[in-house]
């Protein structure tokens, strides 16, 4: 699987806030409390994004869990002034890649089903009217088919709200590659859920 290089880039899709400039600080001066308002604030868009990349409530938990230990640990070289969001993501991204290098096998939907996990649908026009369990699980499903660098853009695009620019910047690839990328994806998803699809 060729994955893109990936390093901490400046890109998301909102403007750094002073409080939150606030709370890196006081974490880079010791502040542990500090790091779980960061923590509380990007969990669940983290889990989601992660979760989008594996489809394993697992490995997402795990993945999470570690992509915050280790911010925690490389705070101190965090530059205040770039946003957080991102290079959180960043290094979720990479434990992500690298946990698909290691295991090509995939959740069962029974072991999804059991876990109880609702994933939030994102805005995507008519595939989010698959709203019954069984279409969200299907949704799942065909989206971890995809392979890694289509299924990377339709989550930057569909479930962080990014836009092209922003996305080609965070894959360093240009942004005619984004487009050809996520055209690839949104058909492949179509295909793949065109049963579930409105006419």
């Amino acid at each position: 699987m060729s994955l893109e290089e990936n390093k901490p880039l400046r890109v998301a899709r909102e403007d750094t806030s002073e409080a939150e400039n606030r709370l890196i600080e006081a974490v880079q001066e010791g502040d542990k409390k500090a790091f779980g308002q960061l923590v509380r604030k990007h969990q669940k868009r983290l889990f989601r994004f992660v979760y989008g990349l594996t489809s394993s409530f697992d490995q997402t938990e795990d993945i999470v869990q570690d992509a915050f230990v280790r911010a925690y640990k490389a705070i101190g070289t965090f530059r205040l002034g770039l946003q957080f969001y991102p290079w959180l993501a960043t290094i979720a991204r990479n434990l992500a890649y690298n946990q698909i290098s290691r295991e090509d096998k995939k959740e069962s939907l029974d072991k999804i089903s059991e876990k109880g996990f609702d994933p939030p649908s994102g805005e995507l026009g008519p595939l989010e009217q698959l709203l019954d369990s069984e279409g969200q699980k299907r949704f799942y499903v065909a989206l971890n088919a995809l392979p890694a660098k289509y299924r990377t853009v339709f989550i930057l695009r569909h479930f962080e709200d990014m836009d092209y620019n922003q996305i080609a910047a965070y894959l360093k690839i240009p942004p005619g590659t984004v487009d050809s990328r996520l055209h690839r994806a949104r058909k492949m998803m179509v295909e793949a859920l065109k049963d579930l699809l409105p006419e």
